[in-house]
């Protein structure tokens, strides 16, 4: 896979029925912080064109898993 980096990331996402929203990051720590505030409200994510798997990418990220059951524990 040839991804242009410095172009930066284009993120296309959307929840279940909603309308998809665009974002652009020139950063990819931009990235990652943006979805680890607002992976639990997508259902649907793109990154430069590149659909990716929300489960798997969660499930393959230790670290990412761990923040997200933390981040669910303290929501309830």
């Amino acid at each position: 896979m040839n991804v242009d980096l410095e172009k930066g990331f284009r993120l296309i996402y959307a929840k279940k029925g909603g309308i998809p929203k665009n974002k652009h990051f020139e950063k990819k720590m931009d990235v990652i912080i943006f979805l680890f505030e607002e992976l639990n409200n997508i259902d649907f994510l793109s990154i430069n064109d590149v659909i990716i798997d929300k489960n798997k990418l969660v499930k393959d990220n230790l670290v990412m898993s761990r923040y997200l059951k933390l981040k669910r524990l303290y929501e309830i």
